[in-house]
């Protein structure tokens, strides 16, 4: 209603005529859409116009792209490509929130639950195995509806392919399976062993030499540590697995996870996040420092330097092999010729080796 006043502020308004602009603005703008603006007919009126007959604008509503009854891809492509796949429910009974009220138990919250039970970025099969073992949630879930659950988690993580069916707004996911001629790979041993030497010798050559190191640390070893807790600040790769190797060379890492309580702490929280609480404590009176090594160098590479399973096995393979007589904390899967993480279980609130 105010319009023609303001267009009085309009530079050069004097040589305009300000009430005819004014009329055209009201009929050919804003009655149009008088619906949701209102007064427009008092300010056509006032100005000296004639209200025209009212057109309503039609109501629209937006086309929801539905998943449909079968659907092969990933989690997250129908995350994007579907209005209702989030929305739609994975197992029966309802879900306990973080706050602990009872949700629907939609894929949503489901995955929302599980990244609260272990924490945001990338999870490992082991991390799988422990939210679907040991959730709240989890544990009232049928074999059925575990194995299902299992499959979207497993997708949602590795941005791996599954098969869902949608049983009238429920979801049921399974991995494809192969078909019965395919034959499987053949690993040949020898050239797996040569490609992982090769990436050893990669990694050599990527470090920054030892005295380089030791000149920023004043050649003090424990100065390293501080290098060492900048650089993974700083998420330097380079820097970092440099530094490890000097500890590692002057045999200082083992005092440092024992000692260094700025790494203490976030090993702990670490532990404690994958595990259990109970570790975490636990882990303050391990004397197995194999074990010890193992978790310290998953921290490190895996989870603050995101770095790949192999890179990070590659890496932990070719610290823990500047120990003599040390053992490994990897092993080579003889059926797909990668280098993997040995993996640890849990057995009466403590960590163990676990055969693989």
């Amino acid at each position: 209603m105010d319009l023609p006043n303001r267009l009085e502020e309009i530079e050069g308004a004097d040589y305009l005529d300000l009430r005819e602009l004014s009329l055209y603005m009201a009929i050919n703008i804003f009655w149009p859409i008088q619906d949701y603006l209102g007064n427009v007919d008092r300010l056509i009126l006032r100005l000296g116009g004639k209200v025209p007959k009212a057109v309503h604008l039609k109501s629209v509503t937006l086309q929801k792209k539905l998943f449909p009854e079968h659907a092969h891809g990933t989690v997250k492509q129908f995350m994007s490509d579907y209005d209702d796949f989030v929305e739609l429910r994975v197992s029966a009974k309802k879900i306990a929130g973080a706050d602990s009220r009872r949700l629907m138990p939609t894929l949503d919250n489901w995955i929302k639950d599980y990244v609260h039970y272990l924490g945001a970025g990338y999870h490992n099969s082991l991390q799988r195995a422990q939210y679907l073992a040991k959730s709240p949630n989890a544990l009232e879930l049928d074999s059925k509806e575990r194995e299902s659950l299992r499959c979207f988690l497993l997708s949602y993580d590795e941005n791996m392919p599954i098969d869902i069916e949608n049983q009238e707004g429920v979801l049921w996911a399974k991995l494809r399976e192969e078909k019965d001629e395919q034959v499987p790979e053949v690993i040949n041993i020898e050239t797996a062993i040569a490609n992982l030497n090769n990436n050893v010798n990669k990694l050599d050559q990527l470090l920054l030499p030892e005295n380089f190191i030791l000149s920023e640390a004043g050649n003090d070893i424990y100065k390293v540590r501080d290098i060492l807790w900048n650089a993974v600040a700083m998420n330097d790769k380079e820097k970092v697995l440099s530094c490890l190797k000097v500890l590692v060379s002057h045999k200082a890492l083992d005092s440092l996870i024992s000692e260094d309580s700025r790494f203490i702490s976030i090993l702990k929280r670490f532990i404690g996040v994958r595990y259990g609480n109970d570790i975490g404590l636990w882990f303050g009176n391990n004397q197995d420092k194999l074990l010890g090594r193992r978790l310290f160098l998953e921290l490190i590479l895996a989870e603050k330097l995101r770095l790949s399973e192999t890179e990070s096995a590659v890496a932990a393979f070719y610290l823990t092999s500047q120990w003599p007589q040390s053992g490994q904390v990897t092993y080579l899967d003889q059926k797909d010729g990668q280098l993997k993480w040995r993996n640890l279980q849990v057995t009466k609130n403590q960590l163990s080796w676990q055969d693989n």
